[in-house]
């Protein structure tokens, strides 16, 4: 037992020992990142343990020697827990090196290292194999996208008010960044700099709010939320030649709220992992590159209690992709296709209900397509497509038998869901008018529709529509 957990150990640290080309210009210091992220888990173990009294984080050797020899499952989590609860989680692992200097490839190992942990030592449940994929993938995707987000609000020439707003508010966006700067004292410290730990380059930050109006086909009434969103566009890709992973990306942020309502229910990364410049002749550019994808939507489309949730994750995937720039005289049209492979993603299932699971995992690939006409600065159209194929294959072959699980048979009934393929595609148009250089009327329309064929009941197909129309500022 002492010896699986020793080289278990050996194994968590080894990663941090690797070569590997970093562009921050902080000070490597792995031995900090390794103990900020034990120390993670301890802490978020014992408020499970203590505070919550989680059945899950009641931990012993046992637990762990049994763990140790147990081969990963698909759990039974909500969708928010797995799909963004873990990236995020997954982020803070990568910070934590990240802001310790480590360079990209060396801090994703720091999240599956992390990751790791958490799965065979700190809980009592079997390890979850969308866990570890989740954290470490979609972590690494959310995490460097946050840690250059970060590098740009935070200043170390300020201080009183605006100090204290740009530190919580980088802490969100990267808690392990602000528990390193709060034992190295960088948090309250001054200075002649703003203290980047990488180049800062251009970028274009947009906060949008408004109202959406939601209704599913047949159905009434349709729902009104309040929309807060915001867009980071950083780094400028035809200039961009790509030296570091996501040296050009695209972050999106979306939270919905009502009556006793409020939830994350978008977020999207796309990040440039390395490119090539095919075509720059008289106005026109052609980039090709690989990048990474991060997609995840969770649209509370019910207008009672039996019409199914809009759900689309799209946590582990990477794939090549084209965009194609036309410039004359003012204006500009763009055009971008995207493929990847999704190694673990979800959808949701008509049939599946078990515990928090009511969705199906899968593997596949996606297809997006976009397109937008820029007209003297003042008029933006964009239309845009996103193709989502993904297949369940492990799947439950006797619906009777989930009635009669015992917790512990749940725990180890390893399945993705209902054996199936999901067709998913979303449909949208986005119009904008610049009323100023800041500020923007900003008008939007989506369809979601997915059409799930089930091995063992009919297809079903459902689709979900939506209007939004509000503000947008250049912050």
């Amino acid at each position: 037992m002492y010896r699986s957990i020793l080289t278990y150990c050996v194994l968590l640290v080894l990663p941090l020992y690797g070569q590997g080309r970093t562009d921050s210009v902080a000070e490597k210091n792995r031995g900090k990142s390794v103990s900020i992220n034990v120390g993670l888990n301890m802490v978020m173990r014992g408020f499970n343990r203590i505070i919550l009294k989680d059945e899950y984080a009641q931990i012993n050797l046992r637990s762990m020697r049994t763990n140790l020899k147990t081969w990963p499952v698909w759990d039974t989590n909500r969708f928010s827990t797995n799909f963004i609860g873990h990236p995020y989680h997954g982020s803070m692992y990568f910070n934590s090196a990240r802001t310790n200097g480590l360079g990209f490839y060396q801090s994703s190992s720091v999240s599956m290292a992390g990751s790791l942990m958490w799965e065979y030592l700190m809980e009592t449940k079997p390890p979850s194999q969308n866990d570890l994929w989740a954290t470490t993938i979609g972590g690494t995707a959310l995490g460097e996208t946050l840690f250059r987000f970060s590098d740009l609000v935070l200043d170390n020439r300020t201080t009183g008010l605006e100090r204290v707003g740009r530190e919580l508010l980088a802490g969100i966006l990267a808690p392990t960044r602000l528990i390193t700067r709060l034992t190295t004292g960088e948090a309250w410290r001054t200075g002649q700099s703003r203290g980047n730990l990488l180049h800062v380059p251009s970028y274009w930050l947009k906060l949008y709010f408004g109202e959406t109006v939601t209704g599913t086909a047949g159905s009434n009434p349709s729902m009104w939320r309040s929309v807060l969103g915001i867009e980071l566009l950083y780094g400028e890709l035809f200039e961009t030649v790509a030296g570091n992973p996501y040296d050009w990306f695209r972050l999106t942020g979306e939270i919905r709220a009502g009556n006793n309502y409020l939830h994350l229910s978008q977020a999207n990364t796309l990040g440039l992992m390395l490119n090539k410049e095919l075509l720059h002749n008289n106005g026109t550019r052609v980039t090709a590159g690989l990048f990474q994808h991060f997609n995840y939507y969770d649209l509370n489309g019910r207008t009672n209690n039996n019409t199914a949730p809009v759900y689309i994750s799209e946590a582990a995937a990477i794939g090549p992709g084209i965009i194609v720039q036309k410039k004359k005289d003012k204006s500009t049209v763009q055009f971008a296709v995207h493929l990847s492979g999704i190694i673990l993603g979800a959808s949701t299932s008509d049939h599946f209900k078990l515990e928090d699971r009511d969705y199906n995992f899968g593997s596949g690939f996606s297809l997006k397509l976009s397109s937008s006409l820029q007209f003297k600065q003042r008029l933006t159209i964009s239309l845009f497509s996103e193709d989502y194929f993904l297949f369940s294959w492990k799947g439950v072959d006797d619906y009777e038998v989930l009635k009669q699980l015992t917790i512990n048979e749940i725990d180890f009934l390893n399945v993705q869901g209902d054996k199936s393929s999901t067709m998913l595609n979303l449909l949208g148009l986005t119009m904008k008018y610049s009323l100023n250089k800041r500020v923007h009327v900003v008008l939007r329309a989506r369809s979601f529709n997915r059409n799930t064929l089930y091995t063992y009941f009919s297809s079903v197909k459902h689709s979900l529509n939506e209007l939004f129309f509000g503000m947008s500022v250049n912050v």
